[in-house]
């Protein structure tokens, strides 16, 4: 096996660190080998180093200007810093060298819905669709974005394919359809039909996850045990204290509890800028900890010196300027940051922790009936959102008593009905002012990469909350039991 090979297999094994190795073995040898470089920026993209992956694939593209994959990792890049135009450049490029490519196809019209611009991503779904008839995630888009809501000759074919469970759908061709045809019954009023589709739909992904939330007992009283009053006291001390011109905003909590919608208004604010949702805590962060102690994270934590707790805030700002250098205050939305309010405020005492909460059933429905790309057992099994928002409640009850002026709470349901009222609460909380332009998200020109992408640009509506009700008599026990 050649050695581009070897590290291209090492690589889509997750075994990075090794890919890398061979990576820079083969660009000593021959520092313009496309292939290695490119491997290279894959490497520094999936470990969430942006500007490096960014850096790599400019290289690629001036090196090698012709090849369509290399204009969709740049654009991959560009995304991740939040440079839009270069990002939608890198995609027009890449349909220009070769207008029948279908990833080039899927990525623009996933940057233009995302964009809130339709009727351009309809275009290219629609392109694509001439190309590819039976493609599963163009179809699901349409439905998304609500270029498709009636039943037509093309929706029945798709509809006999998922439900044949042809053996040419991949499962995750059998999910998207599945939950674009939830929706489009759902939207029909046949919510029997659409119950059908989601309970199909988060079937199909849970059999493709290895674990239970079961698994995660041990980690969730391990953060209890670890982040006690006397470690939080310990390093509570004004030695530990940042001066800094950056101040970072986490918004925390479950998923589909509002975070994107309180992010929008925040960052509608004339001092706040947003990186999104970021895997640096939970990923560099804790692995920097592991390196540091040798021993894993929550646990390593009271390992810490003050001195590597300082030296792990910089890091984590760092990151951030590179996404935002020229930002004041910016939001990391993170939700699963909730675990890590402990370790946030250890690393980051000047942080702004805001925790938005919603009604559990609303919550649950809403994770039940939205498609979540990440294998997760807690996004596909209302038995296991069941106890994992047990396991929410416990973390948080736990931050409240240990550490209860360190992080401000908000309601999702009093926000959309008094937004001017609650924001201006968590500006103060930030020490800001309101400004009126926060209510003015919902035609904010920008990108949105996460599922409130097409609800958010029609603003707040109160109506979405209770939407299990049109369900109520399929759902199980555990989750008329939520509180």
């Amino acid at each position: 096996m050649s050695k581009i090979l070897q590290a291209n297999q090492l690589f889509q094994q997750g075994r990075l660190t090794e890919a890398e190795q061979i990576y820079r073995e083969l660009l000593r040898t021959n520092p313009k080998d496309i292939d290695a470089l490119w491997g290279l920026g894959k490497v520094a993209l999936a470990l969430d180093s942006y500007r490096a992956s960014y850096d790599i694939f400019t290289r690629c593209v001036n090196l090698v200007a012709n090849v369509p994959q290399l204009w969709l990792s740049l654009a991959s890049a560009c995304e991740r810093l939040k440079r839009y135009t270069e990002a939608e450049q890198a995609l027009v490029r890449a349909v220009e060298l070769n207008p029948v490519f279908l990833p080039s196809l899927q990525a623009i019209a996933v940057f233009y819905c995302q964009s809130n611009q339709r009727d351009i991503a309809n275009k290219y779904l629609d392109d694509l669709i001439k190309i590819h008839p039976e493609n599963c995630q163009a179809f699901a888009l349409k439905v998304r974005i609500k270029s498709q809501l009636d039943f037509d000759d093309y929706t029945d074919y798709m509809l006999e394919k998922v439900k044949g469970n042809s053996n040419c759908l991949n499962s995750q061709e059998q999910i998207l359809l599945h939950y674009a045809f939830a929706q489009l019954f759902q939207q029909a009023g046949k919510f029997k039909e659409a119950f059908f589709h989601f309970q199909q739909a988060n079937d199909t992904q849970r059999s493709l996850v290895t674990f239970s939330v079961a698994d995660m007992q041990s980690y969730f009283a391990c953060l209890i045990d670890t982040f006690s009053i006397e470690l939080l006291t310990r390093f509570s001390s004004p030695a530990v204290s940042q001066k800094t011109s950056l101040t970072p905003i986490f918004i925390v909590g479950q998923p589909r509890s509002g975070s994107t919608l309180l992010e929008h208004m925040l960052s509608a604010h004339s001092d706040i800028d947003s990186a999104g949702e970021l895997p640096f805590i939970a990923g560099d962060i804790a692995q920097g900890i592991a390196q540091l102690t040798g021993q894993e994270f929550p646990f390593a934590c009271q390992k810490l010196t003050i001195k590597q707790c300082e030296l792990l805030g910089q890091h984590y700002l760092k990151n951030m300027q590179t996404i935002a250098p020229n930002a004041n205050f910016i939001i990391d939305k993170m939700p699963a940051n909730y675990q890590s309010i402990g370790l946030i405020k250890i690393i980051l005492p000047q942080a702004k922790v805001i925790h938005i909460s919603r009604d559990a059933k609303d919550v649950t429905w809403s994770i039940f009936s939205n498609y979540f790309e990440a294998n997760e057992p807690y996004f596909c099994s209302f038995e296991e959102i069941a106890q994992y928002h047990q396991n929410y409640q416990q973390i948080m009850a736990h931050w409240q008593k240990v550490l209860p002026e360190f992080f401000h709470s908000v309601s999702y349901d009093i926000l959309v009905k008094n937004p001017q009222e609650v924001l201006s609460k968590v500006l103060a909380f930030c020490g800001l002012t309101y400004q009126t332009s926060c209510l003015d998200f919902a035609q904010q020109e920008g990108y949105v990469a996460t599922l409130s992408d097409v609800q958010l640009r029609e603003g707040l509506q109160a109506k979405r909350t209770k939407a299990w009700k049109n369900y109520e008599a399929l759902l199980p026990i555990c989750f008329h039991d939520l509180i």
